[in-house]
C-alpha cells in the first residue's frame, strides 16, 4: 500500500496494478485511492466485470485518450487471474500502453501463473490479506480514540465479539456505536449490547446462558428473534451444537490447564472464552453430550421429513429448561 500511496503522491502512474485478496474492504478502499487519482489525470474511464471480453480490452488499453492524459481501465472481479494465462494478455503486459492505467481488482489470483508474474514485473501487485483479530482491534481502539471515546470495562472485548474479520462490517458497526453515543464521552457495554448487530454465534451464546439459567421464557424469545431475522434454522441448530461442543471440549482442558491457557490452546477469543467458561458450569459433561446428541437428531428428522427444525429447537430448548 506504501507504493500505491507514492504513486498517488506524486502523480507517477504504472501501466498495470492488481490489487486483490481475501479483505474486500482493502481491495475496493485501495483500487478507489488510486482511481479517483488517475482521473484528476484522465478524461477517459473504461470498466470491465465479471463478462470480461480480451479482445475487447485490449482494443481499449491500447486506444489512444483523444483529450490527452491518462485512459483509466478498471477491471474487477474478471477471475482472469484464476484461470489459464490468456497469450494476448500476457503479450499486452510485455508492450503495455504508456498513457493507459490499468487496475485490476480482484479476490482469486492464482500467483503461480505466468500472468500474475507478467503484471507484477510491468507494473504493481497488492496482496490484501484477511485481517487479524489484532488488525480488527486496532482498528476499533484507533476510531474510538480519535472520536474522544473511552471504552468501559469489558465493552471492547464484547464488541470484538460481535464483529468478524471483515472491516467494512467492523467499520459500519463502529459507526453505529459512535453515532448512538455521540454527546457521551463514554462507551459502555449496554450500548454495544443495545446497538451492534450480534452475530449467530452471540445470539446463541445468550440462548446458551437462558438454558443455563433455566429461563424457557427467555431462551424461546430468543430463537423466535433468530428466526424472524431470517436465521437458517439448519445454522441456529449447527451453532448451538458447535457452543454445546466447544463447552464440553473447555470442561475437559479445564481438569488440569488454566483459563489463559485454554483459551490460546482453543483459539477462542477472550469475550467468547469467558462466555464458554461460565456457560460450561451450568451444564454436566452428561449434559452436554446429550444435548449435542439431541441436535443431531433433530437435524435427521428434520431432514427426513419426521418433524420441523424450528419445533426441534423448541423441544430442545424445553428439555433443557425444566
Amino acid at each position: 500500500m506504501k507504493n500505491i500511496r507514492n504513486d498517488i503522491k506524486t502523480k507517477s502512474f504504472r501501466p498495470v496494478y492488481l490489487i486483490f485478496g481475501e479483505e474486500g474492504h482493502q481491495r475496493d478502499s485501495a483500487a478507489k485511492s488510486l482511481e479517483n487519482a488517475v482521473l484528476e489525470d484522465s478524461q477517459v474511464r473504461d470498466t470491465f466485470g465479471e463478462n470480461f471480453d480480451v479482445t475487447e480490452f485490449i482494443n481499449c488499453a491500447n486506444t489512444l485518450s483523444l483529450f490527452g492524459g491518462y485512459r483509466l481501465i478498471s477491471v474487477k472481479d474478471s477471475g482472469v487471474f484464476s484461470s489459464g494465462s490468456d497469450e494476448r494478455l500476457l503479450n499486452y503486459m510485455k508492450d503495455p500502453n504508456p498513457d493507459a492505467v490499468i487496475i485490476f481488482n480482484e479476490k482469486k489470483v492464482d500467483k503461480r501463473g505466468r500472468l500474475y508474474k507478467a503484471v507484477s514485473k510491468t507494473g504493481y501487485s497488492l496482496e490484501c490479506k484477511k485481517l487479524s483479530p489484532k488488525d480488527i482491534r486496532n482498528y476499533c481502539i484507533g476510531k474510538m480514540k480519535s472520536e474522544g471515546k473511552n471504552l468501559e470495562k469489558n465493552s471492547l472485548e464484547l464488541l470484538l465479539s460481535n464483529l468478524g474479520d471483515d472491516m467494512s462490517e467492523a467499520e459500519n458497526e463502529v459507526q453505529k456505536l459512535l453515532s448512538y453515543t455521540d454527546g457521551s464521552s463514554l462507551v459502555t457495554c449496554e450500548d454495544v449490547e443495545n446497538i451492534v448487530t450480534k452475530k449467530l454465534e452471540g445470539r446463541v451464546f445468550d440462548l446458551i446462558d437462558a438454558l443455563c439459567l433455566k429461563k424457557t421464557s427467555h431462551a424461546l424469545e430468543i430463537l423466535s428473534n433468530m428466526l424472524l431475522m431470517k436465521e437458517n434454522p439448519v445454522m441456529i441448530t449447527v451453532a448451538i451444537s458447535r457452543q454445546l461442543r466447544l463447552m464440553l471440549q473447555y470442561k475437559f482442558l479445564a481438569r488440569s490447564m488454566p483459563h489463559d491457557e485454554i483459551t490460546k490452546k482453543m483459539k477462542l477469543h477472550p469475550y467468547a472464552a469467558k462466555k464458554i467458561a461460565y456457560a460450561s458450569k451450568g451444564f454436566s459433561n452428561k449434559a452436554l453430550m446429550g444435548a449435542l446428541k439431541d441436535c443431531r437428531n433433530i437435524i435427521i428428522s428434520a431432514f427426513s421429513g419426521d418433524m420441523e427444525l424450528e419445533r426441534g429447537i423448541e423441544i430442545l430448548i424445553l428439555k433443557y429448561t425444566n
